[in-house]
């Protein structure tokens, strides 16, 4: 029986770390097309970074209320709403006639991709105890491997068939499958609602506000280096150093690579050492990687240095949703859906920033000023969090 019960879980695991990968490469197909989308709508890139920020603004709005709805019902529901709406608005989008409807079509995606990725955050904990830190990092290398595949498919096909509307279909009829083999494969322990009160008032204690506050800012400055670059990036490659748009893919693509086999490995030695102090050194070396993306000229070495910013800028993300589900056992959606809702809500000014830099000097500019200083940032704001818990707390 229990080994049943261990097979049905790992089943389960499997098919939603494939839909957290569809989940990514359908929002991280943008960066590649975005200089299709200017000669088609007609638009400069600062238009365009407010169309690829829209999901960010879309995604704001619903953490806290995902997070609300799961602690209290139960997770099964939520997270299969999550991926059959997001999976449904990408087809959508791929239709979109205008700027104004694309815009539109990736917000409200944007407004239903928390029901998925953050609950399923929360469920992973609940479902694998034993060894909280890699499960939770091994189920969100699946969106890391997004990171490669969105624009990497992106770019084939955009230089395969000339339509930039071919990424956002395929991906999102690619999602609706796999939200039907989720139904499948649901595990029998994976719906259990939390009788009582709607949210655990505790969360309302001034110590637990401030650390939320700080974790929180943690995840503000890491989003905003992380999504700001990433959607910028292939269009620096292609059009400031003159890749293909399929190179350019390739090249930026590598930072999901780095994340994919970055995190669960660094999630398992954070089980042993300690979530913070590798959330905190996978920082560090994630801004070192980004200096030396910008400085080198070699494509190959950009390679190479982007791969290396995904693997140890994997570590931040995956420590601090482990950190924070452990320290809000009580409420870890909520908790979860509260720092996510401050990042996205802050962090979706980066893309915007980037493109307005870009359209006033380069790209290039907009990258060293904008997810450069974030990335230490982030840093400082996971240091802060000792002064609440000591070391020994991890």
């Amino acid at each position: 029986m229990r080994s049943r019960r261990q097979s049905s879980r790992i089943l389960f695991f499997l098919v939603a770390w494939v839909g957290g990968l569809l989940y990514f490469a359908q929002r991280w197909i943008f960066g590649p097309l975005i200089p299709s989308l200017m000669e088609e709508f007609h638009t400069d890139r600062t238009g365009l970074g407010v169309i690829g920020a829209a999901s960010l603004w879309g995604y704001m709005f619903t953490p806290i209320i995902a997070g609300l709805i799961s602690d209290r019902f139960g997770r099964k529901y939520t997270i299969l709403f999550g991926i059959f709406g997001f999976s449904s608005l990408t087809v959508i989008s791929g239709f979109a006639t205008s700027p104004g409807y694309l815009l539109m079509g990736r917000f409200f995606t944007g407004m239903v991709e928390p029901f998925y990725f953050i609950i399923l955050l929360a469920f992973t904990l609940e479902l694998f105890p034993e060894r909280p830190g890699f499960f939770l990092t091994a189920i969100s290398s699946g969106s890391s491997l997004g990171w490669f595949l969105g624009p990497a498919l992106a770019g084939w096909l955009l230089d395969l068939t000339g339509s930039w509307r071919a990424p956002f279909v395929l991906t999102g009829l690619a999602g609706l499958i796999v939200a039907v083999l989720l139904v499948l494969v649901w595990p029998h322990e994976g719906n259990k609602a939390r009788p009582g009160p709607l949210s655990d008032k505790s969360i309302l204690k001034p110590a637990n506000l401030i650390m939320l506050f700080l974790l929180s800012l943690t995840a503000m400055f890491q989003i905003s280096s992380e999504f700001g670059f990433t959607m910028w990036y292939p269009v620096f490659l292609k059009t400031e150093i003159g890749t293909s748009a399929t190179i350019a893919g390739l090249i930026a693509g590598m930072y999901g690579v780095g994340q994919f086999i970055g995190r669960p490995c660094l999630g398992w030695i954070s089980d042993k050492l300690g979530y913070r102090i590798v959330g905190i050194s996978g920082g560090i070396l994630m801004g070192i990687s980004l200096i030396l993306i910008l400085w080198v000229n070699s494509p190959l070495l950009k390679s190479i240095f982007t791969f290396l910013m995904g693997f140890t800028g994997g570590a931040v993300m995956g420590a601090l949703w482990t950190f924070t589900g452990l320290v809000f056992p009580s409420f870890k959606g909520l908790a979860l859906g509260i720092i996510t809702t401050f990042a996205y809500a802050t962090g979706s000014v980066s893309p915007i920033l980037i493109g307005y830099i870009g359209d006033h000097s380069s790209v290039f500019e907009g990258l060293l000023s904008i997810p450069l200083p974030c990335a230490f940032l982030a840093v400082l704001s996971l240091m802060a969090t000792y002064l609440l818990i000591p070391r020994k707390k991890r």
